[in-house]
């Protein structure tokens, strides 16, 4: 159901409104993601222990060929169906909404297949150039088949987004990490090495992509041969291609650094790099599942043209909220990243925890300008965002050739985990604030970062308490930080009661987030 554009809604009531229908649906994604998060960690914790860093160091390096040359393919289409199927459904556009499916996923397919075939062809001379033995061509062979498998399940993702429907995409979700995880796990342990966890990267998205299929054309009525049309495939590429070119660029020079570091670093070292790239990856469960899901709630929202006045106050909100959520987290791991890493991964990925610290806190930068891109997005600012990232980009490979040679692993994880997101606040928030007068709270921001401040202190003498016996630290440190953070959140007025009447109205009947919420909102408001 649309919301009510009415001109007399105030500010506060289409914030609740829209929030408590985009809360269910990110609850619900981020309940998928969790879900599945507990099978993709034990995958993750299994593989990484029986390969070891110099082989998990091929993994990785296999991947990140894969992802060089699937950037090519990232065309924005998976961003143009989140964006205008939402918009469809608010028009009640079937006919619409049935072409801009069957030219999307045409367009997917098409170049899926070709950029997996040109892999193939490059094979040989990566494996001898940047992996130093021809025999690894092997991996860069079957990594080349996730191109095809990354682009569809990602499309589906994008669909099922659209169509606000979080349930179904917590199914693939769980349905995609089930299947993945238990392919890699058998595999790996049969001895296939590096190129197990491939195989079952490759596996678990195409199921998670045919189950898609039924949930969107089955579940939906919606006709699935619809003939591919010119017109539609323009239509979209006039939006998309903006995005595909920024996507491109920021996706060649995240995946290029790796294979510098390939030309320059042993697979060890690599092999913790991509440690912390992964379980980076399992941190965006979180902010990135938020960021895609508010590209839809943007769109709605702007849509509506006597909205568009609430956009400043709406990313405000969203920003505060996810700082709220995200920060004691984030700031959690960093300072306790050794014993978690050790626990999980083992000692022998020695450098792992100092580049798990920094990537941390680099997300943490990130999210403001995260924000900002995608709410220049849902207004089809699309030509801005890929101006500023071929800026970022450019920066990026520049800095490449000085930085990755010197500092090799540390320069990589300083580069593409700090740098750029300073560089992405800077350039979006800026450009953001000038189009819909975005008013950050700083005051609120400085008091979230204080009360953070003593539940981190605390930590120091539980490290000194508990040693090297990580388990038990890890444990009263997680407890300790959950007991005193909404204490310290609600005396240092990191929240309000206003804030949690909103959060409160927002989560209300969301399954299991909405209990949580209730129960440390109930919490904190002891100690107003």
């Amino acid at each position: 159901m649309a919301p009510n554009y009415d001109s007399t809604v105030e500010t506060e009531a289409y914030v609740s409104e829209i929030g408590s229908r985009t809360a269910n649906t990110i609850s619900y994604v981020l309940l998928g993601k969790f879900a599945s998060l507990i099978f993709a960690g034990i995958a993750f914790i299994v593989v990484a222990r029986v390969l070891g860093p110099s082989t998990y160091g091929i993994y990785t390096l296999a991947l990140a060929v894969s992802g060089f040359f699937g950037s090519v393919g990232n065309l924005g289409v998976s961003t143009a169906l989140n964006k205008f199927i939402p918009e469809y459904i608010l028009r009640k556009d079937k006919k619409s909404l049935e072409a801009i499916l069957a030219n999307g996923y045409f367009i997917t397919i098409t170049f899926g297949v070709v950029l997996a075939v040109i892999t193939v062809a490059f094979g040989p001379a990566i494996a001898n150039y940047v992996f130093h033995n021809p025999s690894y061509t092997y991996f860069i062979d079957i990594a080349a088949l996730s191109i095809i498998s990354s682009m569809l399940f990602g499309a589906s993702y994008s669909v099922l987004l659209g169509f606000n429907n979080g349930s179904r995409v917590a199914a693939i979700n769980i349905v995609q990490a089930i299947i993945q995880s238990g392919v890699g796990i058998t595999l790996v342990l049969l001895g296939l090495g590096a190129a197990a966890p491939i195989f079952g990267i490759v596996i678990g998205q195409m199921s998670g992509f045919f189950y898609s299929l039924y949930l969107i054309y089955g579940k939906n009525r919606i006709r699935m041969l619809v003939s591919p049309s010119v017109k539609e495939i323009r239509r979209i590429f006039k939006f998309s291609l903006p995005i595909a070119g920024s996507n491109l660029l920021q996706s060649i020079s995240s995946n290029l650094s790796f294979i510098v570091l390939g030309a320059f670093a042993a697979t060890i070292i690599i092999g913790n790099v991509g440690i912390a790239t992964k379980f980076n990856s399992l941190i965006d469960v979180v902010s990135g599942s938020i960021s895609v899901s508010l590209l839809a709630l943007f769109s709605t929202t702007i849509a509506g043209s006597k909205m568009k006045d609430k956009m400043g106050k709406l990313y405000s909100y969203t920003l505060y909220y996810t700082f709220i959520l995200l920060s004691p987290m984030l700031l959690f791991i960093a300072i306790l990243a050794k014993p978690f890493s050790y626990v999980a991964f083992s000692s022998i990925y020695q450098s792992a925890p100092l580049f798990i610290s920094v990537m941390c806190i680099g997300t943490l930068i990130g999210i403001a300008g995260t924000y900002a891109s995608t709410l220049l997005t849902s207004a089809n600012m699309v030509k801005y965002i890929l101006k500023y990232n071929a800026i970022i980009a450019v920066v990026q490979l520049a800095a490449l050739p000085f930085i990755i040679p010197i500092f090799k692993g540390i320069g990589l994880i300083v580069l593409v985990y700090v740098i750029t997101p300073i560089l992405t606040d800077a350039l979006f928030i800026w450009k953001s604030s000038r189009l819909y007068s975005l008013k950050f709270d700083f005051n609120k921001l400085y008091r979230i970062s204080a009360a953070n401040a003593v539940p981190m202190l605390l930590l120091v003498p539980l490290v000194v308490l508990w040693g090297g016996n990580y388990i038990p630290l890890l444990i009263t440190g997680f407890v300790e930080v959950v007991i005193v953070y909404p204490i310290t959140l609600a005396r240092f007025r990191g929240i309000d009661k206003k804030d949690v009447a909103r959060i409160r109205s927002m989560s209300h009947g969301i399954p299991v987030v909405g209990y949580v919420m209730g129960a440390l909102l109930k919490y904190a408001t002891i100690f107003f």
